[in-house]
């Protein structure tokens, strides 16, 4: 299954799949369940902020109204009051997108004002349905939280996913884009022990609903009555448990109030379950081109974790005697071989396929390059990465500026845009379009 398209969130663009992000809790209430609260000190939030961005925080996450069961509903005006001054001050002070914790509209919209570019209803729209409205006029990405604390059930994952499908159709029908949704289920919200543990374990079911997920389950009360009835300072080591597992079970953000814990056990699961992102170059000029590729990438996607694919592009042969024109394309996923391993793998496929032997310049049913293996950097007999000839190939190289004009060469330093830029004026290279002949 292909993984939901990169969202921008502030200055920063996530692309899901590669590794696990790390929210960081900052809340500036006077009743925290965890016991973290700061309540108006803005000189202790912005060091905790700088503290969890130092620690491998990749957003950090403001709420001014404790979520706990039973605790009191705080006004608009309250809320704005404990978060905006947090927010300005924010800022300036960390280079990482500000979350907002909220399900109103008025906080929400006084976040952004102040700096916010991500909102976090754990509400789904359900207690504020304009919220909505606000991610959309902004272009901000919205968290939508399943929470059953209104409506208890039996069967929660069925649950779970119904209402985030509601969710999603209600934040679209709003203008809410679709790569600016994430999903939550919701742990610990409206949910017994079993339940929240039964979450966890199913977690890669929300998967059906192609948006990243964001999970949290830091100090939560379910880690406490599974450890003992241990307190909310004694769930560090349950927590980070959740988190490797959640990786496991198809988490994209966790959140977190203790990152740097949290940002190695992802780390080391992300290394378990992702592997390493790589980038591979395809191309057909022989037969029924557009089937070719997609024989290729069916292919790609059952063997390795197939993250996003670039549009397919008609191409003139490049370097060569003249021959038909190709379709191109270029695949990032994450595979658990080594170069040599998926060399092999991807000369293999290519024989499948009905690749035949022959001189590099001749026309051919498939063509499978490795053009990136995350940042390593090889030249042997048999395999040199990244590929020796990529700053020079414009089509693979506009398709990789399509998956993400950011990425580095790992030898120049340069990124897919500067080397396609280099190239100057591009020829050759059109955006294919289906014809009866094909």
């Amino acid at each position: 299954m292909q993984l939901p398209r990169p969202t921008r969130i502030g200055r920063r663009t996530f692309h899901w799949g590669r590794r696990t992000f790390i929210m960081g809790i900052l809340n500036v209430t006077p009743d925290s369940f965890s016991g973290d609260g700061l309540g108006g000190d803005v000189e202790a939030a912005i060091a905790q902020a700088e503290r969890m961005a130092a620690e491998g925080a990749d957003i950090i996450d403001v709420g001014g109204e404790s979520t706990r069961p039973g605790a009191p509903e705080v006004s608009a005006e309250e809320e704005i009051r404990r978060v905006v001054p947090v927010i300005e001050r924010l800022k300036a002070a960390i280079d990482l997108p500000v979350s907002i914790d909220s399900y109103k509209a008025e906080v929400a919209e006084a976040a952004v004002r102040a700096g916010a570019s991500l909102l976090n209803d754990v509400w789904a729209l359900k207690r504020d349905a304009r919220l909505a409205g606000v991610a959309a006029r902004y272009g901000l990405p919205v968290v939508l939280s399943s929470s059953q604390r209104d409506a208890p059930v039996a069967d929660i994952m069925p649950a779970v996913i119904d209402s985030l499908r509601w969710a999603i159709g209600r934040a679209a029908a709003a203008g809410v884009a679709p790569e600016n949704i994430i999903v939550d289920p919701g742990f610990g919200f409206g949910k017994t022990v079993e339940q929240n543990v039964e979450v966890l374990r199913r977690l890669g079911e929300l998967r059906v609903l192609g948006k990243p997920i964001l999970l949290g389950t830091s100090r939560k009360s379910t880690i406490g009555k599974v450890l003992g009835d241990a307190p909310p300072p004694e769930r560090l080591f349950g927590t980070v448990a959740t988190t490797a597992i959640g990786i496991m079970n198809g988490a994209d953000i966790v959140r977190v109030h203790d990152v740097k814990e949290n940002a190695q056990a992802a780390r080391m699961a992300d290394a378990v379950v992702r592997g390493v992102t790589v980038y591979l170059g395809l191309g057909s000029n022989l037969g029924d081109r557009e089937r070719n590729l997609a024989l290729a990438v069916e292919a790609i996607s059952r063997d390795l974790r197939l993250n996003q694919l670039s549009p397919v592009y008609e191409t003139e042969p490049w370097n060569v005697a003249p021959q038909p024109r190709f379709l191109n394309m270029a695949i990032e996923a994450q595979t658990a071989l080594p170069p040599s391993g998926l060399l092999d793998y991807v000369k293999n496929l290519e024989r499948i396929l009905g690749r035949a032997a022959a001189d590099p310049g001749q026309p051919r049913v498939i063509d499978i390059d490795i053009l990136l293996y995350g940042d390593q950097v090889l030249d042997t007999p048999t395999l040199i990465i990244p590929h020796p000839r990529l700053a020079q190939r414009a089509f693979n190289l506009v398709p990789l500026n399509d998956l993400d004009p950011e990425l580095k060469h790992p030898v120049t330093g340069l990124t897919a845009a500067e080397m396609l830029s280099a190239l100057g004026q591009i020829r050759g290279v059109e955006p294919y379009q289906e014809t009866a002949s094909d």
